[in-house]
């Protein structure tokens, strides 16, 4: 998905529920939908993808991008005013890397690590006027991460190699009200576990986001 019109796209839906904004008590019972669109921050350095290609034979020295775009859409039924379940869709994004190989022979790959993730947890509430709100979560993904490579000489390059396991998501945010069925929040979250050590590479992935929101 091109990351400006996503971007685009949630500024506009922020600019009209900032138009037609009027009194929204927070608190009040339902399902929720949203989407939102986020910078991506990835706790791994090169040396992570240099161990994953160490279990194919292969010895390198690598660069790897940590940030990028990522995007998610999310749905919950709120229960009241303090508690929330919810789950969702998120694309944790794709990190570009470069390598420098010395055995079997010397070359150079290029490819991403690149993830995304299926999650569930409850979210606690707690109201702060009658549109603000700040909110905490704690839940359960499903994470799948991909290593691609490709050879700038064109030799074999290494097979691509892909993961899918449990792990853990940590969030926190606040949320506005601008009417009482649109909403916007600003949202930090953490996904755990992402990838695997002996496969892929293995990291955390960090990301600060925007979303607006409806409730039906």
């Amino acid at each position: 998905m091109n990351r400006r019109r996503v971007i685009g796209s949630v500024a506009t839906l922020l600019a009209l529920g900032v138009g037609t904004a009027q009194a929204a008590p927070t608190g009040q019972n339902g399902w929720y939908a949203g989407i939102d669109v986020s910078h991506s921050r990835l706790d791994m350095g090169g040396n992570n993808i240099d161990q994953a290609f160490a279990n194919q034979g292969i010895t390198s020295a690598t660069s790897l991008g940590r940030t990028d775009t990522g995007w998610g859409l999310d749905m919950g039924y709120r229960f009241g005013p303090h508690f929330a379940l919810e789950g969702g869709y998120t694309n944790l994004g794709e990190f570009n890397y470069t390598s420098a190989t010395t055995a079997p022979g010397v070359d150079s790959l290029q490819g991403t690590f690149k993830a995304h993730a299926w999650w569930l947890a409850p979210v606690g509430i707690v109201p702060l006027t009658d549109r603000w709100a700040l909110f905490g979560k704690a839940g359960l993904t499903r994470v799948t991460a991909d290593l691609s490579a490709s050879s700038s000489t064109g030799a074999t390059a290494p097979s691509g190699m892909s993961h899918s396991n449990a792990g853990w998501l940590l969030g926190a945010g606040t949320s506005y009200d601008f009417t009482r069925n649109v909403y916007a929040k600003l949202e930090w979250d953490r996904f755990a576990r992402v990838g695997d050590t002996n496969t892929t590479a293995r990291g955390n992935v960090d990301q600060l986001g925007i979303g607006i929101g409806w409730r039906f």
